[in-house]
């Protein structure tokens, strides 16, 4: 962490703002709920143009015992339209979210010391709440992806070329009877 941000966070009532980006396919949204913030030559401010206000973003928590941790963020849309594009788009899923911690001068109104990342993850799971336009974003870390079971996955052409576009290693494998199960235990037979 940087010495400024530590020495700011220790002095008497600091004011401290979260800043959030969600990294979309053609536009990056910075909020802040610090007011407007500008740092490494970019602007954070409370309201994004297209996809509204971030309401509100979940505490940051470490995972325990082979778990990951998540984080979800509020937006309130300034329409439906916005929502739809935000929570109807399959290319959304899965943009970078990142979340850092800034101190702001009382006196200046800029940063104090280098702003210290808190959280990196990914869009997972829209949820939109009854009634109004607020839409609620589970996000997940890389991690988190790494812990969930992918059984399904096998090593077949389909799969390969799914995830390497162009590579044709699978393409002329042939005479392969054998499963063989990705992270996963071996399913146990009567006979062994």
């Amino acid at each position: 962490m940087d010495a400024a941000l530590i020495a700011a966070l220790e002095a008497r009532f600091p004011v401290v703002a979260n800043l959030v980006t969600l990294s979309l396919p053609g536009h990056t949204v910075r909020w802040s709920d610090g007011g407007f913030v500008r740092w490494a030559g970019e602007v954070w401010r409370v309201r994004d143009q297209t996809f509204g206000v971030l309401d509100s973003l979940s505490e940051i928590e470490d995972g325990i015992d082979g778990q990951s941790g998540t984080q979800t963020l509020t937006i309130l849309a300034p329409s439906l339209s916005a929502v739809a594009d935000l929570a109807l788009s399959p290319q959304m899923q899965g943009s970078l979210v990142t979340v850092h911690m800034a101190v702001i001068d009382r006196a200046t109104g800029l940063l104090v010391g280098e702003p210290e990342l808190l959280w990196r993850g990914e869009l997972d799971q829209p949820r939109l709440s009854v009634g109004d336009l607020t839409l609620i974003y589970d996000c997940i870390t890389e991690e988190a992806r790494m812990l969930e079971p992918n059984e399904e996955r096998r090593q077949n052409d389909s799969f390969h070329q799914s995830v390497w576009p162009g590579e044709l290693g699978f393409g002329k494998v042939t005479d392969l009877p054998l499963k063989v199960y990705w992270r996963a235990n071996e399913p146990t037979g009567a006979i062994s």
